[in-house]
């Protein structure tokens, strides 16, 4: 069996999460069905103004992959989604696909507008994934990186950053607005 470092391994995971029709390869759709359950889970219609740049976002994302690959690909395999994500580097470049992907979490989650996630708001985010108790108070003191009892949108944006880059934590908290968990 294979080892691989902790990125391709998370990476991997999100593959698995995405892969939701077992096919063995990561689509549009896949990325569509992932904002739908954002849409169901939330009740909020395709419309809503915080489903629509959530949309934008993993298509913005989707895009960034497809072009680290060859052309006129739809789909990618395992192995091509993991090096797609590698390539794409989410530095410098390419930043802004995972800041507006925070963003737009982000402003899923901040039910009431006041521009951060209080524990209940996002203990309503764990429900729709499907996780409570002890759990999920470990996961929201690892996202509070700041110590007030609220997530901020840059706490969102620096976890989501941390699961694709430079970390060799298994677990790193930013996996769970990913499904990733």
């Amino acid at each position: 069996m294979a080892t691989f470092d902790p990125i391709t391994r998370r990476l991997r995971q999100l593959f698995a999460v995405l892969d939701t029709d077992e096919d063995g390869f990561v689509t549009w759709d896949d990325h569509q069905r992932i904002v739908d359950k954002y849409a169901t889970g939330y009740a909020l219609t395709k419309s809503d103004s915080r489903i629509k740049p959530l949309e934008k976002a993993y298509w913005s994302q989707w895009l960034g992959l497809l072009a680290q690959t060859t052309p006129g690909q739809d789909r990618l395999s395992q192995d091509e989604f993991v090096a797609a994500h590698r390539a794409a580097g989410y530095g410098t470049n390419a930043s802004h696909l995972l800041e507006d992907l925070a963003q737009a979490i982000f402003n899923v989650l901040d039910a009431d507008g006041d521009k951060r996630i209080s524990r209940d708001e996002f203990a309503r985010y764990l429900a729709f994934c499907d996780i409570s108790g002890a759990d999920a108070a470990l996961v929201f003191r690892r996202l509070d990186l700041d110590g007030d009892a609220f997530i901020s949108q840059r706490e969102v944006a620096r976890s989501l950053r941390a699961f694709h880059l430079y970390n060799d934590d298994l677990n790193t908290p930013g996996g769970i607005f990913l499904g990733v968990y």
